[in-house]
C-alpha cells in the first residue's frame, strides 16, 4: 500500500519564532484560560483533555477567523504569531481556527486527523510551555495511512512549531509522570486560497 504522505511532509521550524514572541505566547497560555472536556473526536474519544478556544468555527469551517482573531485583546500574542507565520510558511493561506490545548501526565490524545481534505487544509502546532525535559515525553506522533508505521515523531520542545497537512493520523502522547508541568500546543487550523 503506498502512502499518500511521508515525512517530508512534516515540516519543524525551530527559529522562525522570536524571543519575545515566545515569551508572549507563554504569558497568554500560563492566564486560567483552560477548560476541561474537549475530545479531537467527540463521539469516539473516551477521554478529554484542557482547551482554550480564541477564534474561528468548527471542523467544518471554511469562514476565515483573521478578524475575529485580530480583535481579541486578550489574544494579541496569537494574533502576532498568525501575522508572523503568514509571512512565511503560512503564506497564502487562510485562518480557520486557532485555540490551545494543554495535557498533564495522564492525559492522552487520541490517533486523528484534522480533516478529509487532503490538499488544501493544513494544521500548525506551536510548542507553547516555557521549558521540557526529554524525559517528559509529550511527542506528536505522526502515523502513515496503514496505521502500524510512525512517519514521524515530533519533540515538544519550546518553541518549536509543526506544520503538516490535517489529514495525517496524529496524536498528542501525554507527559511522563516526572512532569509536573502542562504540555501546551497553540494550534491554527488553515486552509490554502
Amino acid at each position: 500500500m503506498s502512502m499518500k504522505y511521508t515525512e517530508k511532509d512534516i515540516h519543524i521550524f525551530d527559529d522562525l519564532v522570536p524571543n519575545s514572541l515566545q515569551e508572549a505566547l507563554t504569558a497568554m497560555v500560563s492566564r486560567p484560560i483552560w477548560e476541561y472536556g474537549w475530545r479531537s473526536n467527540v463521539r469516539r474519544d473516551r477521554f478529554c483533555f484542557w482547551h482554550a478556544h480564541f477564534a474561528g468555527g468548527n471542523i467544518n469551517s471554511r469562514k476565515s477567523c483573521e478578524d475575529e482573531l485580530m480583535n481579541r485583546t486578550d489574544a494579541k500574542a496569537f494574533a502576532d504569531l498568525w501575522n508572523l507565520l503568514k509571512q512565511g510558511p503560512l503564506q497564502n493561506h487562510v485562518p480557520l481556527r486557532a485555540y490551545a490545548n494543554s495535557h498533564t501526565y495522564g492525559v492522552e490524545g487520541y490517533v486523528h486527523t484534522d480533516n478529509d481534505d487532503t490538499e488544501n487544509y493544513f494544521s500548525t502546532i506551536y510548542y507553547a510551555h516555557p521549558v521540557w525535559n526529554r524525559n517528559w515525553s509529550g511527542e506528536t506522533v505522526f502515523y502513515a495511512e496503514d496505521g502500524r508505521n510512525i512517519l514521524k515523531s515530533v519533540y515538544p520542545h519550546p518553541g518549536r512549531l509543526v506544520s503538516f497537512p490535517g489529514s495525517i493520523p496524529h496524536c498528542a502522547h501525554s507527559p511522563s509522570r516526572d512532569c509536573a508541568d502542562l504540555r501546551i500546543s497553540i494550534v491554527l487550523k488553515t486552509h490554502i486560497l
